[in-house]
């Protein structure tokens, strides 16, 4: 295949990405608060509330985030240029046990095999065919040998070797075997990722779940107990 001719025209529309950003970060423009509402009330046209479901920090985000944040992107974008005041905030999800079963799992698989683990190679199983040569073989498509939800998790089962995808030293590995680690690496990845992409979010207002976070954590309670 051949290479890429030339991205001198890429490269051009970086760059006035890249100023454009800059310069909403510069002039705050997507940061709302009471006081500059009251200055707005005169000329804005209204005003406008969007969210995401907060997305599960066990990973990098991916092409699935991005094409459900377009909707919302997009959405506060058109109110914005009809002149009404938006506000989007964002969370990023901590909550739940896959964090910590991921933690858990690491932490027995050095118990087990040492860190770095030298995992027992695996012995691939031969399915034995009683069909005879030339027999017309119509194959059970229910019985297949993944589920959905295996054969997206990859074809690693150990959570080393999936840690190792993701581009991470075996230094780096080992600290993910405390489940806090998680919350204090992937969140801000998740909001770079996102800045890079240009989402209109006041990034003051960004904020993880779980106890970490006091504040969340007491709007949760209030909300069960109230």
């Amino acid at each position: 295949m051949a290479g890429r001719k030339g991205t001198a025209k890429v490269d051009f529309l970086k760059e006035i990405e890249k100023e454009a950003q800059q310069k909403w970060e510069a002039e705050k423009v997507f940061e709302v608060s009471a006081s500059r509402l009251e200055k707005q009330k005169q000329s804005s046209k209204g005003k406008y509330f969007v969210t995401f479901p907060y997305p599960y920090m066990n990973g990098r985000l991916h092409l699935g985030h991005t094409f459900s944040l377009s909707k919302c992107e997009f959405a506060v974008g058109y109110q914005r240029l009809k002149g009404k005041s938006c506000l989007f905030p964002f969370g990023l999800h901590c909550t739940g046990m896959p964090i910590k079963a991921c933690a858990d799992k690491l932490k027995r698989e050095i118990e087990l095999y040492g860190c770095p683990p030298d995992f027992p190679e695996e012995e691939e199983e031969e399915e034995e065919s009683s069909a005879k040569p030339g027999d017309i073989v119509v194959r059970d498509k229910a019985k297949g040998k993944k589920s959905k939800a295996a054969a997206k998790a990859g074809s690693s089962k150990y959570q080393w070797d999936i840690m190792k995808s993701l581009g991470l030293s075996d230094d780096d590995i080992v600290k993910f075997s405390e489940a806090e680690h998680w919350l204090d690496y992937f969140p801000p990845l998740a909001v770079q990722d996102l800045k890079t992409i240009g989402l209109k979010v006041d990034w003051r207002r960004s904020f993880i779940t779980t106890d970490v976070n006091p504040y969340y954590d007491s709007f949760v309670r209030w909300q069960f107990l109230t």
